[in-house]
């Protein structure tokens, strides 16, 4: 049935998408220095874009009109 038409000339998608939705920590490499009282531990956040200590947790919600 290719080249068939339907009569609908609109449409509309929801759609969401979440990262780490349980807010589970992503430490960052720990502190290599020896002579750091730190070393061996980790004391930030892995990095990445959207890894920061505001944005630990994210959801994002979209809508998509076509017409």
């Amino acid at each position: 049935m290719m080249g068939e038409q339907t009569s609908q000339r609109y449409s509309i998608t929801f759609s969401a998408s979440a990262r780490n939705l349980f807010n589970f920590v992503n430490p960052a490499t720990p502190v290599g220095n020896l002579s750091s009282p730190l070393f061996g531990q980790s004391i930030g956040l892995a990095g990445g874009p959207f890894n920061t200590q505001s944005a630990n947790r994210r959801v994002d919600f979209q809508m998509m009109f076509s017409f």
